[in-house]
Formats: structure tokens, C-alpha cells, sequence
């Protein structure tokens, strides 16, 4: 096998044992409940999630859902100056304060009941992946970042059709980028050469390497102190660690 083509192979390996919603493991049992059952919990939750820490942002449709205003239907109804004391009276607020935040929530609200007829699910569902795009970032605060994040997470976690597993690459943040460039999967450290070789070597699902390699990247592959190649589970296939002359020795765990 290409040598590429075996470390894509070992990183879809680690991908499988990622359990489901793993990425919400720091939040509370409350919130990743909420977040998993309600569509529109979800939305609001990656709308606030610019700039805050996932527990903090994902936290605040659990705060409002305790108000009982968590319903498209009645934000849709209240002008930004009340969901503004609304948010105000949180006890987690948006990052970027209750004025942006009551537009964000508005926007969400009325996109929710205006084009999906209350129905927040029905924004990732039978639609290509560049229009659920671009029909989150009609959301203030929602940039193309975040739209690719929050659809990527709604397709790996809930599930999604083949042809959109099709449509969804990499978050080439520098976690992903280090660890493919120290992979050998690719040559530098650029953001448009990982895209493109997640969708040259995995083309049914590009997104699929995405969590593996952020992981390592994460806890093995830092970023300025000494990798802990002892301990990561790509030890063996990896590019870098072969011209260090590790390669894999017993003892060190390998993803099987």
C-alpha cells in the first residue's frame, strides 16, 4: 500500500473508535442531552460558539431552555430588546455581549420559522452541504468557519447521506495541519494542500480524518514541546518519527 494511503488507512482506524458526541465530552449531562435531542438547541449552541469555549457556549441554549423559551416560534416573536434582557439574565452570556448576541438568537429564530416551517432539523436535511452553508451564515455571527464546523459536526454525529459525506473536508486548523505535514500526508504546512489531500485520499467521506488527526495533534503532536510519539497511536506510520529513526518499538500502542 502507498505509504500515504496506509497512514489515511490507520487514522480512519482511530476515527472508529471515537464514540459518538465524544466532541461534547467536556459538557454538562444536562446541555449534551439537550444538544442531541433538539435541532434547534444545536443551532443556537454553534451560533454562540464563536470565540467562547465549548462548555461556556454550548452551555447557553441549556440556560434558556430552563427560561422555557427554548421555541423558535416565541424568540421569533420578541424584539431584540427583549431576547437582549433575555440573555442578559443568563447565567452563561455570549461572548460578545447581549446586544450581538439578541441578533444572533433573532436571526436563528425567524430563519428557523420563516423557512423551515419551525423545524431546525430540516436545515441539514436532503440539502447539499454548500446550501446548509450558506443558509447558516444568513445567522449574525455565523462566518463561513463556523457554518463548515457546525455542518461537518451535524453530518459525523446525527448522520448524513452519502453524497453529502462526499461534500465534507478537513477544518485545516493547525492541529490537523502539523499532524498531516509530520504524517508525510503532506509536504508544508498549508491549509489548501491538507484539504486537498483529504479529498484525494479518503473521496467518500474527506471529513472522516478530520477528528483523528486533531486528536493527535491535541495530545501526542504538540506543537512546540517534544511530541509524545511514545504514546501516539500513528507512532509507527509516521514520517517523522521513521527519519528520527523511531519507528514502532513493543510497548508502544498502535491503533489495530
Amino acid at each position: 500500500m502507498e505509504p500515504r494511503a496506509a497512514v489515511v488507512k490507520e487514522l480512519k482506524k482511530l476515527g472508529q473508535d471515537r464514540p459518538k458526541f465524544s466532541d461534547r465530552s467536556e459538557l454538562d449531562g444536562e446541555t449534551r442531552t439537550l444538544i442531541q435531542g433538539n435541532p434547534f438547541a444545536f443551532l443556537i449552541a454553534v451560533a454562540f460558539g464563536r470565540g467562547m469555549r465549548r462548555e461556556k457556549a454550548w452551555r447557553i441554549p441549556t440556560e434558556i431552555d430552563r427560561q422555557g423559551l427554548l421555541d423558535p416560534a416565541l424568540l421569533a416573536s420578541k424584539s431584540e430588546t427583549e431576547l437582549r434582557g433575555l440573555l442578559d439574565g443568563l447565567a452563561v452570556r455570549p461572548r460578545y455581549g447581549a446586544k450581538q448576541g439578541a441578533r444572533t438568537l433573532s436571526d436563528a429564530a425567524k430563519l428557523v420559522c420563516c423557512e423551515f416551517d419551525g423545524d431546525a432539523g430540516a436545515i441539514w436535511r436532503d440539502a447539499s452541504l454548500d446550501a446548509v452553508e450558506k443558509t447558516l451564515q444568513k445567522i449574525h455571527g455565523i462566518g463561513a468557519r463556523t457554518a463548515s464546523l457546525a455542518t461537518r459536526i451535524r453530518c459525523v454525529d446525527f448522520g448524513c447521506s452519502g453524497e453529502q459525506k462526499r461534500q465534507i473536508n478537513v477544518n485545516p486548523g493547525d492541529h490537523l495541519v502539523r499532524v498531516f505535514q509530520r504524517l508525510g500526508i503532506i509536504d508544508s504546512a498549508n491549509a489548501k494542500e491538507a484539504i486537498g489531500a483529504a479529498q484525494r485520499l479518503n473521496p467518500e467521506f474527506p471529513g472522516e480524518l478530520d477528528w483523528p488527526a486533531w486528536e493527535i495533534g491535541r495530545r501526542w503532536c504538540h506543537p512546540t514541546k517534544p511530541p509524545d510519539c511514545a504514546h501516539c497511536p500513528l507512532d509507527g506510520d509516521c514520517e517523522t518519527s521513521r527519519l528520527a529513526g523511531r519507528g514502532s518499538a513493543p510497548g508502544r500502542r498502535r491503533v489495530r
